[in-house]
């Protein structure tokens, strides 16, 4: 595959969290039949009461980042320096560990995450993903499974867009 390919970004609508987490799982299975590349998922969901929930499958949180840095920093400073060594390697690791994982946004950027909460309805689960080589026919044909869901955004060309809007049900552009 070439590593020169762009990525594209799909915002896929549902009406339900559930249906958001079974096409990503339906997105899982057309990457194995290389149908799709995978390169980042992530699920939006805004309740009725117009809370949101945002779970990234790549981006590491800076808390994760900070426990499993401050993990090994405190494992290799006692193998080191022993007790204090424990103590500091662990700090100064996890505090690294934490900025680290707050300044590298890999996958979809944040901001583009935070646009996407902004602009969801109360009650819809939408399902962004980073994809490459996208072979057109097995995209739609898998879309197809989720009649009623919604398009809301897409970097494919206009006609695929189309395509897969027509797949969706909702054949009239936004």
């Amino acid at each position: 595959m070439s590593q020169t390919e762009p990525n594209h970004l799909l915002v896929i609508a549902f009406d339900s969290p559930l249906k958001s987490r079974e096409a990503f799982l339906a997105f899982q299975r057309l990457q194995n039949e290389q149908g799709i590349l995978l390169h980042d998922a992530v699920f939006l969901d805004k309740d009725e009461a117009g809370r949101s929930n945002v779970t990234e499958t790549i981006d590491v949180k800076p808390a994760e980042g900070a426990a499993r840095s401050g993990l090994w920093g405190a494992l290799l400073g006692t193998l080191i320096a022993g007790p204090v060594g424990t103590v500091v390697g662990g700090a100064v690791s996890a505090g690294l560990g934490a900025l680290s994982a707050k300044l590298i946004d890999i996958g979809i950027p944040d901001g583009t995450i935070k646009e996407l909460e902004g602009a969801l309805s109360p009650g819809v689960s939408a399902l962004a993903l980073l994809v490459s080589h996208v072979k057109d026919e097995a995209l739609e044909r898998e879309l197809a499974r989720f009649a009623g869901a919604r398009l809301i955004q897409s970097s494919l060309t206009p006609d695929t867009v189309q395509r897969l809007r027509t797949a969706l049900g909702a054949g009239s552009p936004a």
